[in-house]
């Protein structure tokens, strides 16, 4: 996917203008413009263009500081764009002041939900006559001013990142085993002098003391996997951020086997390693100056003759035993001993997991808001921050000392699921806590925002907004 600049719409092209920016109105549509804003919402038209263009879309408000407001163009973008897209897109920029942050944040984000729109399960090849996709999205701007390039550099990055991890969480189970991953990694890793991939498998796992990831997959025949992609963006001594994603590529509950609704979107459990996957693609892209890092938990939690029992105990790479009561608590198992190698192999400035994890979480923000809980003020504030500034919004949750009797396990140091079926979400992020070897750490519970639901459910590429702003503002990046 491409996101380029140009000073005039190309007559192939779908041409969406703002009501208020009247001076960038092509002065032989002004009549139908004029029309088209006497109504309050988005109003879209393929007839009388005149040759201007193919399509052309009217936007309301561009008040796009306005949360509401930039919700409101997300949300009318499903009508306006309807999916094939038949068209390149051209949106009109020149009206905006490109260098007030939250103004370029929020047009940024506007502009990766636009490219998003290109994307469509068909391309992942299980259709014989996959739908044709244009790609591209150019920017309509007077003046080709550095932060306009910085705008287009960026969108295209976040975008091409989540367009990676969305198909990796839309791909089918059977074709996106742990194996799988770890090939495709190694793959990309391969194509740049400054990315490596590292590779755990089963044997290295079971070495390593990786107990509770080793329990997890050990009941499947395709066998758990560790990746680890690096970023080398600056010199080695400097420090590292680190990402760990839970991966488990289809959860069955194990042995506590759930229900067959409840497995429907399972193939979605592993949203939190595809994100981080695709976050190194745009830091990568980016070309940050940065070191990071991120570590891929990958497990297929399978009822095999070989699965965890509720009531095993297994020994985590932090040294601490686990009890195991619910098989189907499989994903703080995974993160845990991921939490654990990479605080104590890369020793990170920050440690970030993301993880479909709970629905407790669900219940509690519905499916537009992640939980975020942290150890670290400072970290936590930072991605509060980022959050609101792109609108990859999440809600922090309490997280002391006083979620101890929510692990706590009359048999071995910790358990995997709290005694009385309360705080899940916390208890979850609580029980994650005690792998981190004091390294500031944020967790962040994406089970409602990770996908996006419509007439079919699909991944969203969420919360890749709000980690990549995260990762620019740590070195104010100036691309």
């Amino acid at each position: 996917m491409k996101c380029q600049l140009i000073s005039q719409c190309p007559t192939d092209a779908h041409l969406m203008l703002w009501k208020i920016h009247t001076p960038a109105w092509p002065r032989t549509l002004h009549p139908l413009l004029e029309e088209m804003a006497l109504q309050d919402e988005a109003q879209s038209t393929p007839f009388g263009l005149n040759g201007v263009c193919q399509q052309l879309t009217l936007l309301p408000s561009a008040d796009i500081e306005c949360p509401q407001v930039l919700r409101q163009l997300t949300e009318s973008l499903s009508t306006v764009l309807p999916s094939p897209l038949a068209h390149p897109v051209v949106l009109d920029i020149s009206g905006f002041s490109l260098g007030n942050p939250t103004v370029f944040a929020r047009l940024r984000t506007l502009l990766v939900a636009i490219m998003n729109r290109f994307y469509q399960l068909p391309q992942l090849g299980y259709r014989q006559q996959p739908p044709e996709s244009h790609d591209q999205v150019w920017l309509l701007t007077a003046e080709h001013s550095e932060r306009a390039i910085e705008l287009a550099a960026q969108t295209q990055a976040i975008a091409n990142g989540m367009r990676l991890s969305r198909m990796l969480s839309d791909t089918p189970a059977n074709d996106c085993r742990p194996q799988d991953i770890a090939r495709q990694a190694e793959e990309w890793a391969n194509g740049h002098r400054q990315t490596h991939c590292d590779i755990l498998d089963e044997n290295d796992i079971h070495e390593l003391g990786m107990g509770c990831l080793e329990a997890t997959g050990k009941g499947s025949n395709n066998p758990p996997r560790l990746v680890t992609l690096r970023w080398q963006g600056t010199h080695e001594n400097a420090p590292y951020y680190a990402f760990v994603g839970k991966g488990i590529t289809f959860d069955t509950g194990g042995l506590w086997l759930k229900e067959g609704e409840g497995m429907r979107t399972m193939k979605y459990d592993m949203c939190g390693a595809a994100t981080v996957f695709g976050l190194m693609e745009t830091v990568k892209q980016l070309q940050l100056p940065l070191n990071v890092v991120a570590v891929m938990a990958l497990a297929e939690n399978m009822p095999g003759e070989k699965a965890m029992l509720p009531g095993d105990v297994v020994k985590s790479h932090a040294g601490l035993n686990v009890e195991i009561i619910n098989t189907d608590a499989e994903g703080r198992l995974v993160l845990a001993d991921a939490l654990s190698y990479a605080a104590t192999r890369f020793k990170p400035a920050a440690l970030i997991d993301v993880a479909t994890l709970t629905g407790a979480v669900v219940k509690a923000l519905g499916y537009d808001i992640s939980g975020l809980m942290s150890n670290h003020s400072q970290l936590s504030q930072q991605l509060q921050q980022a959050a609101e500034l792109t609108q990859d919004r999440v809600w922090p949750l309490p997280l002391d000392e006083s979620f101890d009797p929510q692990v706590k396990s009359h048999i071995a140091d910790l358990t995997n699921t709290p005694p009385n079926n309360a705080a899940i979400a916390v208890s979850a992020a609580h029980f994650l806590s005690k792998f981190c070897h004091q390294t500031p750490w944020a967790h962040l519970d994406v089970s409602g925002t990770a996908l996006s639901r419509g007439k079919f459910t699909q991944a969203s590429g969420r919360p890749a907004l709000l980690l990549t702003q995260y990762l620019l503002d740590l070195g104010k990046v100036d691309l």
